[in-house]
């Protein structure tokens, strides 16, 4: 496993994540998610799967034991 590019990956998702949840709290929006907003419900699930989903990536790139 490549661990740089996936822990790059698991950050940014989670960086998204915890981002978009603050903004949504406040009223704000991402932009370039504008596709997600006006499904309700499910916009929640969606920015809390890429908070959780950041979060694993980030811990499975860094703890994984590379066996060669």
């Amino acid at each position: 496993m490549n661990k740089p590019i996936w822990t790059i990956v698991g950050f940014i998702m989670f960086a998204i994540g915890i981002l978009s949840v603050i903004l949504a709290l406040v009223g704000l929006k991402f932009t370039f998610l504008n596709f997600l907003y006006n499904h309700g419900v499910i916009t929640l699930i969606i920015q809390l799967i890429f908070l959780f989903g950041g979060m694993i990536i980030l811990y499975v790139a860094r703890t994984s034991a590379d066996e060669e």
